[in-house]
């Protein structure tokens, strides 16, 4: 008889779950508090991938200028908010059909535990729905922003990556606060669309997750396209004026715009679970321990993706995920791999990164961007390539930061995975021209 297991959540990791349980045969029931796709499908990741691509778009316009010398200008803002609600609604709908495919049964609203491993579901009266119950319950619900009191969006001038999908029009100027992954991806969108922006960024620096290389570079190049950055002060609060906004930092200083756009962290969206009823009681800002099938202490539940603390990737949410529902089912997966995570900005230039860079006995060697022939034939081809290994030669990570740096990444991230060589890399010579060449050329850089 096939195991039961319950995914609570619909963005990605909970698809995924949703996906490898059913593969192994589980019994799979699926609860979304909303439509599939979750809040990384519906208001922050793919809405602000919309408007990269946008930004991507506007730039390589601006760098092939039509024959008569003049830009081809910005898109508009009402194009560009129209093509992600067509995106959010092609795309999750097509998750949803391919869950239901697959006989995963679809159950919306807000879930709760009343026991180890069973579920009350409510709708938005907060009315019972449904009771459920399985043999596993994994837990993917993502996380959520916090703000300080005084850094509060309200939709209207004080922006947040939930209103990506609404940013119509864009404004004249923009004071971004936060400088890790989402801060850094909206900068440089709204810089490449024309927006003016200040930019501040605290005592952490750019990307701080990053090698601090590669955030410097990006800040570097974001500064030469025109973006103020303010350096080691935090934002302190912001104030409404008649006209905008205006942020006051740390230092006293005072920066003016017609909007501030806060994206400073985000938390495991926990609160609403009721863990305590499963058996799992965590302490003010305790982050859930778990294995690497995502099991936490509790048999039969498990937690995976943003919920399970950081990184706070899709990628990484996904495939523990992917783990956890195997293994949930009853298979036998591979655990969960983190060191093989690429994490990945989508900036232009790209920043990427994954394993380890740095630590006792790691060696690491780095090319630019230019010894492939294939940014030649690109507009800019700003950028490097650094990969690490250790003492034994052992690929252990790399930053790549220029174009495509995520997809160059690919195979650090499997040389990390299977314990491959320098050597190995080395002899391999893919596609050429390609950005693809440029890891392999790295190693072969390392020596013999």
């Amino acid at each position: 008889m096939s195991r039961h297991v319950l995914v609570v959540g619909g963005g990605p990791a909970g698809i995924e779950a949703a996906r490898a349980a059913r593969s192994a045969g589980a019994e799979v029931t699926l609860v979304s508090e909303g439509p599939v796709g979750g809040r990384a499908g519906w208001h922050s990741l793919l809405p602000s991938k919309v408007w990269l691509t946008a930004a991507d778009s506007a730039g390589l316009l601006s760098d092939f200028p039509t024959p008569d010398g003049r830009s081809v200008g910005r898109p508009a803002a009402v194009e560009i908010v129209a093509r992600i609600q067509a995106v959010k609604e092609s795309w999750n709908r097509r998750l949803a059909d391919d869950l239901q495919a697959r006989g995963v049964k679809i159950v919306t609203g807000v879930a709760s535990f009343e026991g180890n491993s069973q579920v009350v579901v409510k709708n938005g009266d907060g009315q019972v729905t449904a009771r459920l119950q399985g043999e596993a319950v994994i837990v993917a619900t993502g996380s959520v922003p916090f703000f300080p009191p005084n850094l509060r969006p309200d939709g209207e001038r004080i922006l947040a990556p939930r209103f990506a999908g609404k940013l119509n029009p864009l404004p004249e100027s923009v004071v971004v606060i936060g400088a890790g992954a989402t801060g850094s991806e909206f900068t440089y969108l709204f810089n490449r669309l024309g927006v003016q922006v200040t930019w501040i960024v605290d005592p952490y620096g750019v990307l701080p997750a990053f090698a601090p290389q590669a955030g410097q570079f990006l800040a570097d190049i974001l500064a030469r396209r025109g973006v103020h950055i303010v350096r080691d002060q935090f934002a302190e609060r912001i104030e409404k004026t008649d006209d905008g906004v205006v942020v006051v930092t740390s230092a006293g200083e005072r920066y003016a715009a017609a909007v501030a756009f806060v994206a400073i962290g985000r938390r495991p969206d926990l609160d609403r679970l009721n863990l305590s009823a499963a058996g799992l009681v965590l302490a003010e800002k305790q982050l859930p321990q778990v294995d690497e099938f995502g099991r936490t202490e509790v048999p039969g539940l498990y937690i995976v993706g943003d919920a399970s603390g950081p990184p706070m990737v899709a990628n990484k949410a996904m495939a523990q995920a992917w783990v956890a529902g195997l293994h949930a089912a009853g298979g036998t997966p591979p655990p969960f791999h983190a060191p093989s995570v690429v994490a990945a900005i989508y900036t232009d230039p790209q920043v990427a990164q994954v394993g380890t860079i740095a630590g006792d006995g790691v060696q690491t060697v780095r090319i630019p961007f230019a010894d492939s022939l294939k940014t030649h034939l690109l507009p800019e081809m700003d950028g490097f390539v650094e990969l690490a290994y250790d003492p034994q030669r052992r690929v252990a990570g790399g930053v790549a930061v220029g174009p495509h740096a995520a997809d160059v990444l690919t195979p650090v991230a499997l040389a990390v995975r299977h314990g491959l060589t320098v050597e190995e890399l080395a002899a391999l010579f893919p596609a050429h021209p390609s950005v693809s060449e440029l890891v392999f050329t790295a190693a072969r850089s390392a020596g013999w």
